[in-house]
């Protein structure tokens, strides 16, 4: 008998949280985490930290002119200041790399558009795209052009 009493002691004394409220905590932790992680792997919590520097580059490609053995990339800088393009990459409509040209150009943060020019023949007729590479290893691809 005196254990009846003791377990019915104990029930009486549950003061804890419901369990509607333990799923709710538990779903406002799992959504607090999920968060977190994406602006962690995003880059945007590295950039308010202090780091981060290489996913704030933003390059708009606005066009792309050539003749027999020039090819000019007319570029600007939309966002994340100023970029260094240090290397073009020209691949064919298959996407294999034909060429990878250095290059020295600065899109400067103010969002002037800037060509950066290629010396490179290309076979007339045929589709290509340029990738312009950044001193911090991003890459901004072109869309797919005519060689004239």
């Amino acid at each position: 008998m005196e254990v009846k009493n003791g377990l019915r002691k104990l029930r009486m004394n549950n003061k804890g949280l419901s369990v509607i409220f333990g799923v709710l905590i538990l779903i406002a932790i799992a959504v607090i985490a999920g968060i977190i992680i994406y602006l962690y792997t995003s880059g945007y919590l590295a950039t308010m930290m202090g780091g981060g520097g290489a996913g704030q580059e933003k390059v708009s490609i606005i066009s792309i002119t050539n003749n027999a053995t020039t090819i000019t990339v007319n570029a600007k800088s939309v966002g994340g200041g100023a970029v260094e393009i240090t290397d073009a990459v020209i691949k064919d409509s298959a996407g294999t790399t034909l060429f990878t040209v250095p290059v020295t150009a600065t899109l400067p943060a103010s969002g002037a558009t800037t060509p950066v020019t290629i010396t490179k023949a290309l076979t007339t007729g045929n589709y290509y795209t340029v990738t312009l590479v950044s001193k911090l290893g991003n890459t901004f691809v072109s869309t797919a052009f005519k060689a004239s």
